[in-house]
């Protein structure tokens, strides 16, 4: 009997358990999104991105996501698109029951910038990547001028950079050589010369 009973109760709980489900499962595919979240990392070395530039690239591929079903936003399709931007390197979007969705973003680094002679110039981050110009943020970092060739030129160009990339990432890395050098030039012969923070003079 006592066996019976519990078979019963078991069953009884399952079928709630059950019933629960199939309830809330019911309700989340009728919630909205209501609210948008942007989690930006390391805003104190880089600041390309804002809140407002990713609602505003939203806003330009038509994608009206506030009031529109969780169930049918495609997180994965946000991720590549926000991905898309040269400033992220990487990007994670959740939703919640609630109607409140989630964008984490991780912003690229710059760790230097190269000015060519003639030429706008662009930053490489701290992984090598070239990064364009920003018009809204100017980072305080290490300055690459003079003779360097457009990395899409030749091979050549491209042995360069990753020249000048491991060396700014070695003074970056030394607390004593990042205070001290500020600038590299290279010169018309392809030589090196560093511009120290103090002083007139330069090192061949």
């Amino acid at each position: 009997m006592r066996r019976i009973l519990k078979i019963l109760i078991w069953t009884g709980l399952a079928a709630w358990f059950v019933v629960i489900l199939g309830f809330v499962s019911g309700e989340a595919d009728e919630v909205l999104c209501m609210r948008i979240d942007v989690v930006l990392s390391d805003t104190v070395h880089s600041r390309f991105v804002t809140d407002s530039d990713i609602r505003a690239m939203f806003q330009s591929e038509g994608l009206q996501l506030q009031g529109y079903p969780m169930r049918e936003i495609n997180t994965r399709e946000l991720e590549r698109l926000l991905e898309k931007n040269a400033y992220i390197k990487g990007a994670e979007v959740s939703t919640d029951v609630s109607g409140r969705m989630e964008i984490r973003l991780e912003q690229r680094v710059p760790l230097l910038r190269i000015m060519p002679e003639g030429k706008a110039g662009f930053y490489l981050d701290t992984e090598g990547e070239i990064l364009p110009l920003s018009g809204q943020f100017v980072p305080h970092i290490f300055l690459v001028s003079g003779n360097i060739e457009d990395p899409d030129e030749s091979a050549e160009a491209s042995i360069q950079l990753g020249e000048i990339h491991r060396f700014c990432t070695y003074v970056s890395e030394h607390p004593f050589w990042r205070e001290q050098i500020v600038q590299l030039y290279v010169n018309r012969r392809g030589e090196y010369e560093l511009i120290p923070r103090v002083g007139a003079h330069q090192i061949l």
